[in-house]
Formats: structure tokens, C-alpha cells, sequence
């Protein structure tokens, strides 16, 4: 997850800060030597665009290949 103000959290725990390799480490970490493990991106849409690019680089990188970027749909209010 990523906030609108660029806090990354995996889950369910924030990191330190959003350096990608803070990021790396914290995948590292979470799934070991299991690049099979689908990781699932949600952002804010409010958040930066490069958070998310960050976080897409990261999981790329280090050979995940099941990212699924979560979505909302947005309705209307009548």
C-alpha cells in the first residue's frame, strides 16, 4: 500500500521511508527466496506517480512477476 503522501506499508507495516532500496529489503524480507508470491500494488489516487512506478521498479527487479494493481471504482452520488 501507498498513501497519498508516499508512506509505503507491506503488509500492513510502514517502512521507514520510500527509498527503493528500504523497499527491496522489506520484499526480501516478507517473501524470501518465493518469487512466485502475487504482490498486490494499491494506491491512493491521490499518491505520486513515481511512488508507484518506484514500487513497480522494485518488485520487477527482483524477479516478482504476479503484480496486480488494485482498483476502486468510483460511483456517483445521486
Amino acid at each position: 500500500v501507498i498513501d497519498p503522501n508516499g508512506q509505503f506499508y507491506l503488509n500492513d507495516r510502514q517502512l521507514i521511508d520510500a527509498d527503493p532500496d528500504t523497499l527491496q529489503a522489506a520484499f526480501i524480507e516478507a517473501a524470501g527466496d518465493d518469487r512466485s508470491i502475487p504482490v498486490i500494488l494499491r494506491a491512493d489516487a491521490q499518491t505520486p506517480h513515481h511512488f508507484v512506478v518506484t514500487a513497480m521498479d522494485v518488485t520487477a527487479q527482483l524477479g516478482f512477476s504476479r503484480l496486480s494493481i488494485a482498483t476502486e471504482r468510483i460511483t456517483e452520488e445521486q
